[in-house]
């Protein structure tokens, strides 16, 4: 028995390897089938898998499924290619079309040499693009396998090894007595074709249609190891008994490094692996089983691994510089654990601490427990308190402290050093304590349910309260001085100017119950809590909390990484340790969590690995190219985020929103990587997507244009159609009843100063009216006169003469005078018009006409007194200029060169100038005087035209002056040589007005 304890005590109670997690799929949880044939992971980081009758793509999430291919071969098999020029091909037996993956996403082509297995006529050529345990060469139905490189080929055909060089085509035979049943052992890295031999303990090398031997590790030629290798992806591995290691070809050697552990390994059928270095996982495919995902972690658990005991881990103490101790005697190391001394299960395992000895003293039964080291931890003694309870054990800045209670009281303990049976000094305190720190010489800050108490030695008292109300749960201070503490269920918070400031939390609140901080040589802080480990920076914490812009991002490990419980204790004394080595260790549910926090890598996706590439509209998959486009009527939409990431999708904070829209605020996306478009109003958007790629905090953005077709009744403007319609509805019916409200007022309001405005108005009307028609009566009897007297005059002159000739003559003349007053007479009603009549009209008519009308009008009386009118106007020249206007115009103008001419003529001609259309009339009569041509030419200057000044010069001129002024035009008198008059009206010139051909 005695022999059979010493055993016990020295066992190593558990050793572990390479610590991973595990994540399967099949048919249950993901995966359309269970039989994976290759993995393979392209140049855009997503990894793509071959299945029979499909292929499928992973993002570290979820799966995107391709099939349907027109194919008439859907066996797919292993993947081969080059990676790097995005080109990657599916095996796929007698098919004359290829499936190539290109630019994430898989497309039929037509097969050529870069693509299609070796062929020949009068042999059948297999390719070998992959080696692994369920490979079979066989004789019966290949006559050569041959495996391609960049130099050239090698064939193994005919018992024999023969190389093809690819520029030369020059075949070299290198070996004889090959049998294929050493291919299993084949393997390439780069150039290099190696080639097990274990019956003779050696490796064949191949090179540049080179044979030689080299020498190797044992475990290559070891006859339990099998061989994997894959060309596109150029990785190969070994496995022996369950542990896998990666070959490695560097400086002229092989290499392994090994990588993990997986006794299930020999179990499966495996066909398919890959190890992802920038995920730090490896893939298993199966033919059975599914997709097999092992996660290796940075981090180590170990445990104790004793029947009917918990795993449950609280307080420590370092242990060398590798390991830590607890009460119970178990001395736990990174990947192991073992039991130092023999020591009962203990239910109280919060509170231990060494002293200078290296004695472990701890809380057992109410009471101190001190173990010796000298006695190889099997003695000890305990130190009670009489009607105290001992609540906690406290070492810091050189004191050794324990916290006790008696009833509602409670005290803080502080012994002579190291010597636990002299107490030195005793501090009550109101609330129950938790933790200490000493801060200096002076201070003692001690934690309790109700913030900080700060005891100063010298005054002997406690001088200040910090954070109250604050249930504090550990006092921290981190390399730079600062003190930080954590508390149950509050968050964390930092003592700033002897003030308690809440630090932000995590954007899952997970922090709001955090245990303890440690710092590393990077300043980044390692926060336990009850849902997972914490990583951040500490100075872009402290940055932020001065100047809050942006978000705060934590990086948060969890049972993914490799815990076995994402649940830390905290409430205990230490909770957290440094070792001599580097390492970090924290206490969980589930073990001790060991890791060298510079080695514990982040896991980021790149700046550019974001693709906006897929939507589903209408229960339908649709590509897109640089925008989504969204039909009038659509319901609801998705926009799948594709970004190829393989750890805890938290980490990297994605969030997408709508520019413009509803989404305007910032959206977590799920693991499903999907945002989610319903009811968005019609409209051109851009939705924003953005994301962690770096430890920086820093965000990448990335934009989609969205446009929504509208229906019309949606259309912007529509709605201002309705909007303005709906305006003037309201104007209308606001004017309606303003304006019977007026009325009615009026009416009411029928006042005698109301009449005596509409009389003032009548008085007015009636005096413009007035002015009005005497200045017409004026202008008409003015032009009625000289015929009048004229016939006057006649009349006298028959009464008188005797001669028969002669008053026939009279009696003509008067004929022909009446006839012409009673023409004129005629137009007396466009007289009374022509003040009110626009100045132009939509009819076109020709100058030439209107000129012709007045010639004819006074061509017998011009014939009178022996005079000749002729009309030399253009006959195809047109205007819109108001035709009544005119004539009156035309009438008075032509009137006064009769009357004022005898023995002569009247000439009428018609110009078009730059700016003007002119007509002049030219008479040869009496003519104006220089007065009456400067008078009338100064009126077009002076614009004298308010009232018509008759003075010695008549009243049909001031007539023509203003009709002319109201079409816009103007006048020029000029003396004609040798005698008469020139006058010219100028027109102006308008292309809408006056058509000049």
């Amino acid at each position: 028995m005695k022999l059979l304890s010493f055993i016990l005590l020295w066992f190593f109670l558990s050793s572990n390897g390479q610590s991973y997690t595990t994540q399967w799929y099949n048919m249950d949880n993901g995966l359309p089938q269970n039989s994976i044939k290759d993995i393979v992971k392209d140049q855009y980081g997503f990894i793509w898998l071959s299945m029979e009758g499909r292929i499928l793509r992973y993002d570290g999430s979820n799966f995107v499924q391709y099939k349907d291919f027109k194919l008439k071969n859907l066996s797919f098999g292993d993947f081969y290619g080059n990676i790097k020029k995005d080109s990657i091909a599916v095996f796929n037996t007698s098919e004359t079309k290829v499936l190539l993956i290109s630019c994430r996403k898989p497309e039929v082509i037509p097969a050529d040499n870069e693509f299609a297995p070796g062929s020949a006529k009068e042999k059948r050529y297999k390719r070998i693009i992959k080696n692994n345990i369920t490979t079979r060469y066989v004789s019966h139905y290949i006559d050569s396998y041959f495996v391609r490189l960049d130099t050239g080929s090698y064939y193994f055909e005919d018992n024999s090894i023969v190389y093809v060089d690819r520029k030369s085509k020059k075949t070299t035979k290198l070996a004889t007595d090959f049998p294929w049943s050493r291919l299993n052992k084949l393997f390439v890295h780069g150039e290099y074709i190696f080639i097990g031999d274990p019956a003779n303990k050696r490796m064949l090398q191949l090179y540049k249609g080179k044979f030689s031997v080299v020498e190797v590790p044992l475990m290559y030629n070891d006859p339990e190891t099998k061989i994997y290798w894959q060309q596109i992806t150029g990785q190969v591995f070994l496995i022996n008994h369950g542990k896998i290691y990666r070959s490695h070809f560097s400086e002229g050697n092989l290499q392994l490094t090994y990588l993990l552990e997986y006794k299930e390994i020999d179990k499966e059928i495996s066909g398919a692996m890959f190890y992802d270095e920038a995920s730090n996982k490896l893939y298993i495919g199966s033919s059975i089983n599914g997709l097999k995902i092992l996660s290796l972690s940075d981090f180590s658990v170990s445990r104790k691994n004793l029947p009917y005991q918990d795993e449950v881990c609280y307080a420590a103490t370092p242990y060398g510089s590798n390991s830590i101790l607890t009460q119970e005697g178990i001395r736990y190391y990174h990947n192991q654990s073992k039991r130092i001394y023999k020591a009962p299960q203990s239910y109280d395992k919060r509170y231990i601490v060494q002293d200078d000895s290296g004695n472990l003293i701890y809380r057992e039964n109410n009471s101190i427990h001190i173990r010796y080291k000298n006695t190889g931890f099997t003695k000890y003694d305990s130190i009670t308190f009489k009607r105290k309870e001992i609540d906690g054990l406290y070492k810091s800045g050189g004191l050794y402290m324990a916290s006790a209670l008696s009833g509602k009281q409670a005290y803080l303990y502080i012994f002579n050093h190291d010597r636990f049976e002299e107490i030195q000094k005793v501090i009550p305190c109101k609330d129950n304590i938790d933790a200490v720190l000493r801060y200096n010489e002076d201070l003692l800050y001690l934690g309790s349910s109700n913030g900080i108490y700060v005891f100063s030695f010298t005054q002997n008292r406690m001088i200040k309260q910090i954070g109250k109300n604050l249930p504090v749960k550990q006092i921290i201070r981190t390399k730079d001085g600062n003190i930080w503490f954590t508390t149950y269920n509050r968050g964390i918070y930092l003592l700033k100017d002897q003030k308690a400031v809440k630090v932000p939390t995590d954007k899952n609140d997970f922090l709001a119950n955090a245990h303890y901080i440690l710092e590393d040589s990077n300043s980044n802080l390692w926060i336990s809590s009850d849902n997972g480990l914490f990583m951040i920076n500490k100075n872009m914490l402290l940055q932020y909390m001065k100047c809050p812009k942006g978000a705060i991002t934590y990086y948060r490990y969890s049972k993914k990484n490799g815990f076995l419980n994402n649940e830390f204790n905290g409430s205990a004394n230490p909770c957290a340790h440094v070792l001599e080595d580097g390492q970090f260790v924290f206490p969980s549910m589930a073990g001790f969590v060991f890791f060298y926090p510079e080695k514990v890598r982040t896991y980021y996706p790149g700046a550019h690995d974001v693709y906006l590439e897929r939507a589903k509209i209408k229960g339908k998959m649709v590509e897109l190219k640089d925008h989504l486009f969204l039909e009038c009527g659509y319901k609801d939409a998705e926009l799948y985020i594709d970004i190829p990431y393989y750890a805890d999708w938290e980490n990297i904070y994605i969030q997408a929103k709508l520019l413009d829209g509803k989404y305007s605020q910032w959206v977590d996306i799920k693991s499903d990587k999907i945002f989610r478009l319903a009811n968005v109003e019609p409209g051109k958007y851009t939705l924003l997507v953005r994301f962690l790629s770096s430890e920086n905090g820093k965000f990448v953005y990335k934009s989609l244009p969205v446009e929504v077709e509208a229906y019309f009744y949606q259309t912007l403007i529509f709605k201002i159609l309705i909007v303005g319609v709906i305006i003037l509805i309201l104007i209308i019916i606001i004017q309606a009843r303003t304006n019977f409200l007026r009325v009615k007022n009026k009416v009411l309001k029928n006042t005698l100063i109301h009449k005596d405005k509409e009389l003032q108005e009548t008085n007015t009307k009636l005096k413009n009216e007035s002015d009005y028609q005497k200045k017409l009566v004026e202008s008409i009897s003015h032009d009625i006169t000289t015929p009048v007297k004229f016939i006057a005059l006649l009349s006298q002159e028959l009464a008188q003469s005797g001669d028969i000739r002669t008053q026939k003559k009279y009696f003509d003349s008067i004929y022909k005078t009446s006839e012409q007053l009673y023409k004129f007479t005629l137009s007396l009603k466009e007289y009374t018009e022509l003040y009110k009549q626009e100045s132009s009209t939509e009819e076109e008519y020709l100058i030439y006409d209107l000129i012709e009308t007045k010639k004819l009008l006074f061509e017998e009386i011009a014939a009178q007194k022996n005079t000749f009118i002729y009309n030399f106007c253009d006959h195809h020249l047109k205007t819109k200029v108001n035709k009544n206007i005119l004539l009156v115009v035309f009438h008075n103008i032509i009137d006064n060169a009769v009357k004022n001419t005898s023995d002569g003529d009247i000439i009428i001609t018609s110009a078009c100038t730059g700016t003007y259309l002119e007509i002049c009339i030219t008479d040869t009569g009496n003519g104006m005087s220089d007065e009456q041509r400067e008078y009338y030419s100064g009126l077009f200057r002076k614009r004298e035209h308010g009232h018509l000044i008759l003075k010695n010069y008549g009243l049909g001129l001031h007539m023509v002056v203003q009709l002319v002024m109201k079409i816009n035009s103007k006048m020029t008198f000029h003396k004609n040589t040798p005698k008469g008059t020139i006058i010219k009206i100028l027109i102006k010139y308008d292309k809408k007005n006056i058509n000049c051909r």
